[in-house]
Protein backbone atom coordinates (compact mmCIF):
# COMPACT_ATOMS: atom_id res chain seq x y z
CA UNK A 1 0.00 0.00 0.00
CA UNK A 2 1.36 3.78 -1.25
CA UNK A 3 1.58 6.24 1.75
CA UNK A 4 -0.64 8.14 -0.64
CA UNK A 5 -3.48 5.64 -0.26
CA UNK A 6 -2.77 5.89 3.61
CA UNK A 7 -5.88 8.08 4.54
CA UNK A 8 -4.43 11.70 4.68
CA UNK A 9 -7.08 13.10 6.58
CA UNK A 10 -6.28 10.72 9.83
CA UNK A 11 -3.37 13.15 9.77
CA UNK A 12 -5.18 15.91 10.88
CA UNK A 13 -6.93 13.98 13.68
CA UNK A 14 -3.23 12.62 15.01
CA UNK A 15 -4.79 9.21 14.20
CA UNK A 16 -2.12 7.48 12.40
CA UNK A 17 0.37 4.83 13.96
CA UNK A 18 3.36 6.64 12.89
CA UNK A 19 3.52 9.99 15.16
CA UNK A 20 6.03 11.97 12.61
CA UNK A 21 3.67 11.32 9.66
CA UNK A 22 0.88 13.00 11.51
CA UNK A 23 1.94 16.33 10.51
CA UNK A 24 2.35 15.62 6.12
CA UNK A 25 -0.72 15.63 4.34
CA UNK A 26 -1.27 15.91 0.74
CA UNK A 27 -2.28 18.22 -1.58
CA UNK A 28 -5.93 17.16 -1.99
CA UNK A 29 -6.33 17.13 1.84
CA UNK A 30 -5.14 20.50 2.55
CA UNK A 31 -7.40 21.71 -0.59
CA UNK A 32 -9.97 19.83 1.26
CA UNK A 33 -9.12 21.34 4.97
CA UNK A 34 -9.14 24.95 4.02
CA UNK A 35 -11.85 24.91 1.78
CA UNK A 36 -10.13 25.50 -1.62
CA UNK A 37 -9.57 23.96 -4.74
CA UNK A 38 -6.02 22.26 -5.74
CA UNK A 39 -5.40 24.45 -8.09
CA UNK A 40 -5.51 27.36 -5.52
CA UNK A 41 -2.99 25.21 -3.27
CA UNK A 42 -0.84 25.31 -6.41
CA UNK A 43 -0.82 28.93 -6.87
CA UNK A 44 -0.37 29.53 -3.32
CA UNK A 45 2.92 27.39 -3.74
CA UNK A 46 4.04 29.26 -6.52
CA UNK A 47 3.19 32.99 -6.30
CA UNK A 48 2.95 33.39 -2.74
CA UNK A 49 5.39 30.76 -1.15
CA UNK A 50 3.44 28.07 0.44
CA UNK A 51 5.89 25.52 2.00
CA UNK A 52 5.86 22.45 0.66
CA UNK A 53 7.72 18.90 0.22
CA UNK A 54 8.54 17.79 -2.97
CA UNK A 55 8.88 13.89 -3.47
CA UNK A 56 8.85 12.70 -7.02
CA UNK A 57 5.89 13.84 -8.89
CA UNK A 58 3.80 14.31 -5.19
CA UNK A 59 3.43 16.65 -3.06
CA UNK A 60 2.90 16.81 0.39
CA UNK A 61 2.36 19.40 3.48
CA UNK A 62 3.44 19.82 6.65
CA UNK A 63 0.59 21.02 8.37
CA UNK A 64 2.44 23.15 10.83
CA UNK A 65 4.50 24.90 8.00
CA UNK A 66 1.20 25.85 6.50
CA UNK A 67 -0.43 26.99 9.70
CA UNK A 68 3.25 29.04 10.48
CA UNK A 69 2.91 30.84 6.68
CA UNK A 70 -0.95 31.54 7.34
CA UNK A 71 -0.79 33.14 10.23
CA UNK A 72 2.26 35.57 9.26
CA UNK A 73 -0.47 36.52 6.40
CA UNK A 74 -3.13 37.52 9.33
CA UNK A 75 -4.44 41.10 8.92
CA UNK A 76 -6.82 43.62 11.12
CA UNK A 77 -8.58 45.75 9.04
CA UNK A 78 -8.51 49.09 11.22
CA UNK A 79 -11.40 51.73 11.08
CA UNK A 80 -10.34 55.38 9.22
CA UNK A 81 -10.78 57.02 12.28
CA UNK A 82 -9.22 54.77 14.91
CA UNK A 83 -5.97 55.47 12.84
CA UNK A 84 -3.61 57.98 14.26
CA UNK A 85 -1.72 60.70 12.23
CA UNK A 86 1.11 58.74 10.67
CA UNK A 87 0.22 54.82 11.72
CA UNK A 88 0.67 52.60 9.30
CA UNK A 89 -1.91 49.42 8.94
CA UNK A 90 -4.91 48.72 6.48
CA UNK A 91 -8.12 50.75 7.09
CA UNK A 92 -11.53 49.57 6.54
CA UNK A 93 -11.39 50.41 2.85
CA UNK A 94 -8.42 48.14 2.53
CA UNK A 95 -6.10 50.96 1.23
CA UNK A 96 -2.41 51.37 2.74
CA UNK A 97 -2.29 54.84 4.74
CA UNK A 98 0.23 57.52 3.52
CA UNK A 99 2.05 58.89 5.34
CA UNK A 100 2.45 62.72 4.89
Amino acid sequence: MSYKGNNMGEALKGKRKNKLMDDIIDKETLAEYIGCETRAITYYQKEKGLPFISLGRDTYFSVNSVYKWLMEREQTLLPEKELKEGAKGKTSKGLDKVEK
